[in-house]
């Protein structure tokens, strides 16, 4: 390869002096770890991983990296894209939420690694202040949904079924929506969709479906959220 192939890579590389580079990542370090506190105090879901937590902070310091080796280079640009692009990420992002995250781990990193710190800081804390008011206010939450009600039930002829007094008690509406034999035959596995009655408890309409006899596998799927007996 010509030699003035590697001057064009090279010239005009990024003037960091040594106590602005570790600034720049240090701050890249604050950041991340500030994203990180944000994320695992408003964390709703079932698969914590403290693996992704950390990956939080290490993203957005060696972000802060690249951008500081990038600078303001076309060619480094290009050729960062092409070594990067060897590495294969299989791991599956089971929440949306997370991607947020990492983006926003990532914006911090080129924030901090760019020099701007004062855009870092001061979108870190914007963000970081605004996810945490979504968090406390229950944004995006529904509280009265329908939901859906599976058990299985012991065959029974001519008689009112054993849940329907429960149902009055805690539902404002049911409708069956499945019936299908389980267990060859000795039960059968209802769905429901359902509403309860305003200010009625979840697991109080469980524990009493799960002590009716005759009753079993009792499953209320909430949403994402699913209560079980």
């Amino acid at each position: 390869m010509p030699t003035d192939v590697f001057d064009g890579l090279y010239r005009n590389l990024p003037t960091f002096s040594f106590y602005d580079a570790l600034a720049n990542v240090l701050i890249a370090f604050a950041l991340g770890f500030f994203i990180s506190v944000i994320y695992r105090s408003t964390y709703k879901g079932y698969s914590y991983s403290a693996s992704f937590v950390n990956t939080l902070v290490i993203i957005a310091m060696v972000t802060s990296i690249v951008i500081m080796v990038i600078g303001d280079n076309l060619a480094r640009a290009f050729g960062l894209v092409g070594a990067m692009s060897i590495i294969r990420f299989r791991a599956a992002v089971k929440d949306t939420r997370d991607i947020a995250f990492v983006f926003f781990s990532l914006a911090a990193g080129m924030a901090a690694g760019a020099g701007n710190r004062m855009i870092g800081l001061t979108g870190c804390f914007a963000v970081g202040a605004v996810i945490l008011i979504l968090y406390f206010a229950n944004y995006g939450s529904i509280h009265r949904r329908e939901m859906l009600l599976r058990f299985w039930m012991v065959p029974e002829e001519g008689e009112e079924p054993v849940y329907l007094p429960i149902f009055n008690k805690h539902l404002s509406s049911h409708t069956l929506l499945n019936v299908r034999s389980a267990r060859l035959g000795q039960f059968i596995e209802l769905s429901f969709n359902v509403r309860f009655k305003k200010g009625e408890a979840h697991r109080e309409f469980i524990r009493e479906m799960g002590a009716t006899e005759g009753l079993e596998r009792i499953s209320l799927i909430i949403g994402e959220e699913s209560e079980n007996l």
